[in-house]
C-alpha cells in the first residue's frame, strides 16, 4: 500500500482510480480537497496494490475515511480492514468511516478491530426527474406552489453564475447559514469550512453553481455535479441559504430541481438526510430512499 500526501502531484492517478471505480455523490476529487483543507485536516491518497484507494482526511492521530473505498463493493469490507492494518501499524488511533454504505460495518465486526456503535446514519434520496413535475400540480403540492408564486410575485428574483458575485457576499450566506442551522440544531460543530473552501477554489468541484438573487442581495447557493460512471444521475451537492425570507429553502430546491431537469439528467442524488424534516421534505418531491450509509469509528 502507499500514501500519497502530495494531492496536486498525485492528481492523474486519484482522478484515474474515481473514473474506474467511483460511484457514490462523494467520489469527487475537488470536492474531497475542499472539504479536507483546514489548519486540522489534510487530504491523503491510499493506493492498494490492485489499484483501488480510499480518499482521506488525515488528522493527524485519527483518519477520517471519506465515503465508500474506490472498489467495488463486495470488497469494500475488505478494503478497509486491510488498510486498519496499515494505520494501526503506523501509530495511528482511530479511523473513522464517514458516510459509509450501512451494509459495511457489519462485515468490519467480524475483524480483529474493535467497532464502535454508529454515531449518525444518513438516508439518500434519489429523485425521477423524468416523473417530476416543476409545474407543482395536484392537492400535495398546493401550499408549496402557493408559497412559490407568492414569493415570486412580491421579490424580485434571478439567478445569475457565483463567478458574477463577490465572493464576500457568498462567505456571507454561508455564515448566515452556519449560523441559524447551528442555533436549529443546538450543536456547534457544523462543517462549514468546505463551503468557504469552494468559495475561494472558484467552486471548481462543481459543474454548475448559482447564486439566488432576491431584490438585489445575494441569499443562497447552488451547486452539483455528475455522480462518477453515472451520467444520467446529478448530485445536488450545495444547496444553503442565508435564512433571510420565509420559504426560502423551498423556493432554493425548486430553482434546483428546475435547472437540473432542464440540464437533461434523468435522476438527482438529493444527499443524506438524517430522519427529520429535510428528509421528509425531499421525499415530498417524490424521492425514494436509495441507501442508507453510518458513521463510526474503528479502533484497534
Amino acid at each position: 500500500m502507499k500514501i500519497y500526501e502530495n494531492i496536486e502531484a498525485e492528481r492523474d492517478r486519484i482522478q484515474a482510480c474515481i473514473n474506474k471505480f467511483g460511484w457514490t455523490s462523494d467520489h469527487n476529487l475537488n470536492w474531497f480537497i475542499d472539504a479536507g483543507l483546514s489548519k486540522d485536516s489534510k487530504p491523503v491518497f491510499a493506493e492498494f496494490p490492485d489499484g483501488t484507494g480510499l480518499l482521506i482526511h488525515d488528522h493527524g492521530e485519527e483518519l477520517w475515511l471519506w465515503s465508500d473505498p474506490l472498489s467495488s463493493k463486495k470488497s469494500a469490507a475488505d478494503k478497509i480492514l486491510e488498510f486498519c492494518d496499515y494505520a494501526f501499524e503506523n501509530e495511528i488511533d482511530a479511523i473513522w468511516c464517514v458516510d459509509v454504505s450501512d451494509e459495511i460495518r457489519p462485515l468490519l465486526t467480524a475483524g480483529k478491530v474493535n467497532v464502535s456503535s454508529v454515531d449518525y446514519s444518513l438516508f439518500w434520496p434519489v429523485l425521477d426527474l423524468e416523473e417530476y413535475d416543476p409545474t407543482l400540480p395536484g392537492h400535495s403540492f398546493k401550499e408549496m406552489r402557493n408559497a412559490k408564486n407568492k414569493f415570486y410575485r412580491e421579490h424580485k428574483v434571478t439567478v445569475v453564475g457565483v463567478n458574477e458575485i463577490k465572493k464576500e457576499d457568498l462567505h456571507k450566506i454561508i455564515d448566515s447559514w452556519m449560523s441559524q442551522v447551528s442555533l436549529k440544531q443546538n450543536i456547534e460543530d457544523i462543517a462549514d469550512i468546505k463551503y468557504h473552501n469552494a468559495v475561494e477554489n472558484n467552486f471548481h468541484a462543481f459543474s454548475t453553481a448559482r447564486t439566488l438573487v432576491v431584490d438585489g442581495i445575494s441569499v443562497g447557493i447552488n451547486a452539483g455535479y455528475n455522480v462518477p460512471n453515472n451520467p444520467d444521475r446529478f448530485a445536488g451537492i450545495v444547496g444553503i441559504h442565508d435564512y433571510s425570507f420565509n420559504d426560502l429553502g423551498s423556493i432554493l430546491w425548486l430553482e434546483d430541481l428546475e435547472w437540473i431537469k432542464h440540464a437533461g439528467y434523468k435522476e438527482l442524488d438529493m444527499q443524506g438526510s438524517e430522519d427529520d424534516g429535510g428528509l421528509k421534505l425531499k421525499l415530498r418531491f417524490g424521492a425514494r430512499i436509495e441507501r442508507k450509509t453510518d458513521t463510526f469509528c474503528i479502533k484497534k
